[in-house]
């Protein structure tokens, strides 16, 4: 009995043997992109050379606190505007000053196209998640036989190369998003050359001459690559490393490393439900996404309102299938072992269905409890029903968790 259509193996196979492959499928270089980030790349190693050997210990600490600023913001706007808030609607209402905030300033500083054009591309990335044609992800980190091979593309030669205009290519492109971004589309190119330019060289020029204009341009230019390099890593990374593999993507759960503000942590549970607005599920969620704690400050100034997010019945549901697909790696090699394991399948299946159809049952009662808070005789009533029910919830629980176990001891005992 198989778990899935389709295995992590089938999912995860090489489409092309070489980069020389890519032209005859419709890529080619964008020279105007390649100029760009090889200048910045070229100027943040020469200026920051400049910064940390030569530069008056004042300008040194300047460009520091630029750069680092420079970091922040930049990562801070692409995870929780252009990514969550935008990319993925992980709430129902954006006000106006969050947009003009982060589409006038603070998504510039990310440096990595428009809020338009960098949603359209992530959404392209997800949509492989629905319709398993992986050759139009761009970021994927699995179109190729060798880790190495993968890691350049998707960390950093995708952004060099003009990808094929395919139908959803054109769809993803096309779509109409909020006036702002639509404004800011027109004119990245203007505010970008400001912000991350002229602005830096202009503040430092008119407070320190050529030495400040240069240690805060060298700011500028070594957060623009840090922020680059940051966000580029949750393509690379989290899709071919991690400590649990998500269920419908390459992507995997890294516990203790950050990625830009906490994308990086739990990167397979936001595959599994990406219109969370949180990053991942449990206490590591909490405690690894700084990103979330900002979406929540957000809200309680009104600036956004109706959070998305999994039900725990709907986590359940996740993390039973995980459990599964752990155990659905192994095959049993005599016919008697193939028996017992489709027994233990069964087992396991219906106690998975159990637990998950036990959570949706408390939430239901919860909702009730809201709604009878005004009639106490009723409320009590509801409220024993849902104590019994959490405690039923927790039975079946261990009961699946159990099954799974007896599941994988089978399978490494016939293994």
């Amino acid at each position: 009995m198989k778990l899935d259509a389709t295995t992590a193996s089938e999912r995860d196979k090489p489409i092309y043997k070489n980069f020389t492959e890519l032209k005859a499928n419709g890529f080619s270089l964008a020279p105007g992109i390649c100029v760009f980030i090889a200048g910045v790349h070229t100027a943040a190693l020469v200026l920051g050379f400049w910064l940390y050997t030569s530069a008056p210990a004042d300008w040194m600490w300047a460009g520091t606190v630029w750069l680092i600023a420079h970091f922040l913001l930049g990562s801070l706007s692409t995870t929780l505007y252009s990514h969550r808030l935008i990319t993925h609607n992980a709430v129902k209402h954006v006000s106006l000053p969050v947009h003009l905030f982060f589409n006038v300033f603070g998504q510039i500083f990310s440096v990595q196209g428009s809020v338009k054009r960098w949603a359209a591309n992530h959404s392209l990335h997800h949509g492989v998640d629905r319709h398993g044609k992986k050759e139009l992800d761009p970021y994927s980190a699995t179109w190729f036989p060798d880790s190495l091979r993968n890691f350049l593309w998707s960390h950093t030669l995708t952004h060099l190369y003009d990808h094929p205009e395919t139908e959803e290519y054109r769809r993803s492109h096309g779509a109409k998003r909020h006036a702002v971004i639509m404004w800011q589309d027109r004119w990245y190119g203007l505010l970008t050359t400001f912000w991350i330019f002229f602005f830096p060289m202009g503040l430092g020029y008119a407070l320190g001459g050529f030495t400040g204009l240069f240690a805060l341009a060298a700011g500028s230019m070594l957060g623009t690559v840090v922020v680059q390099h940051n966000t580029w890593t949750v393509n690379s990374v989290t899709h071919m490393w991690g400590l649990t593999p998500g269920i419908k993507s390459s992507a995997s759960n890294n516990y203790i490393w950050l990625g830009p503000l906490g994308e990086g942590n739990h990167h397979g549970d936001h595959h599994d439900y990406p219109r969370d607005y949180r990053n991942g599920f449990g206490v590591s969620g909490w405690l690894l996404d700084p990103t979330r704690y900002g979406i929540l400050a957000l809200r309680v100034l009104g600036l956004v309102r109706g959070l998305n997010r999994a039900s725990k019945h709907e986590e359940a549901e996740i993390i039973a299938q995980r459990k599964l697909e752990e155990v659905g790696l192994f095959e049993p090699i005599s016919r008697e072992a193939a028996a017992l394991r489709e027994q233990l399948e069964k087992t396991a299946l219906s106690l998975k269905q159990d637990w998950v159809e036990g959570l949706a049952h408390v939430e239901r009662l919860k909702k009730q409890s809201k709604l009878l808070q005004r009639a106490e005789a009723g409320r009590q009533e509801i409220l024993r029903e849902l104590e019994q029910a959490q405690q039923a919830v927790a039975k079946r629980k261990q009961a699946f968790y159990q099954a799974v176990e007896r599941l994988r001891y089978h399978a490494e005992v016939y293994a």
